[in-house]
Parts: C-alpha cells; sequence; structure tokens
C-alpha cells in the first residue's frame, strides 16, 4: 500500500470524523435549545403564577388558596433553577462538541496540508527523474554523434601522410 494511499484513507476517516463531530455539535445545539426553551416557559409560568397570587391578594382570597398557590410558585421557583442547571450543562455540551469540532477540523487540515507536501514532493521527484533521463538520452545521442564523427575522421584520415593517393 503506497503511502499516498494510506495518506487519503486517513484524509478521508478524518473528514469523516469531522463530520461527526459536526453532527454531534448539532445535537448538542438542539439539545441546548430545547433546554432553553423548557427554562423559559417555566418561568414564564412562573411569573404568570405571580401574577396570579397578587391578583388573588387584591380580591381578598381566602388562606388555604394563597397557601396553594404559594407552594405551587415554590414549585415552579425549584424547577425554574432545575431548569436553569439543564441550560447550563447543555451549553456547556455545546462548548464541548464544538471544540471536538474544532479539533477535528484542525486534525483534518494538518493531514491535508501533508498530503499537499507529499504531492509536490512526488512531482518534483518525478520531474527531477525526467531531466536524468533526458540528460541520459541527450547525453548517448552526443556520444553516438562523436563515434560517427570520428569515424568519418577516421576514414577520410586513411589517405598517406605524403599527400599521394593509392
Amino acid at each position: 500500500m503506497s503511502f499516498k494511499f494510506r495518506l487519503q484513507r486517513i484524509l478521508e476517516l478524518r473528514e469523516q470524523h469531522e463530520q461527526a463531530k459536526a453532527r454531534a455539535l448539532a445535537s448538542a445545539r438542539d439539545t441546548a435549545e430545547a433546554a432553553h426553551r423548557a427554562k423559559d416557559e417555566i418561568a414564564n409560568l412562573r411569573d404568570h403564577s405571580k401574577q396570579q397570587i397578587s391578583t388573588t391578594a387584591n380580591n381578598g382570597p381566602r388562606i388555604g388558596h394563597l397557601h396553594q398557590l404559594g407552594f405551587v410558585l415554590a414549585s415552579l421557583d425549584e424547577r425554574v433553577l432545575l431548569a436553569a442547571d439543564a441550560a447550563k450543562l447543555a451549553d456547556s455540551d455545546v462548548q464541548k462538541a464544538q471544540g471536538m469540532l474544532e479539533e477535528a477540523a484542525r486534525d483534518r487540515r494538518v493531514l491535508d496540508r501533508l498530503k499537499s507536501r507529499h504531492a509536490d514532493t512526488w512531482r518534483a521527484d518525478s520531474a527531477h527523474k525526467d531531466r536524468v533521463a533526458m540528460d541520459e538520452i541527450a547525453l548517448a545521442q552526443f556520444s553516438r554523434k562523436a563515434g560517427l564523427n570520428a569515424a568519418d575522421d577516421a576514414a577520410s584520415s586513411n589517405t598517406p601522410i605524403d599527400g599521394s593517393h593509392s
């Protein structure tokens, strides 16, 4: 298995990991939004109950009715605190998911750069091998031409040195 293929496979796995983290972040955000909506609904119900107690107190209600509304209000206050804690926890989960997504994206970018550098190195090595091969071909052609020229020179120099022709 070549380095390039392994690097591509690792990069694909990192992309899948990043996508999974993005889905987890979206899920955490949805959960946080639901927790905030629930907290807001309980807070609105508590506010409505407070208004009802004020209205009832002004109309001269019975003590039992006020006691019951006070109990409901205390219960709603407790539920608001629990819902606020749940919303804080959901927000914390969103922050963690965001951090994990950023980490996954950073890891993928590192592998992308490594793959790019490897491709650049491969292209440079390939170009160098091509140049070496072309240089060898040119040198072989030059040697062959030099050999042919030397043979031609030797054939034409077979004439006697004294200038007489045989």
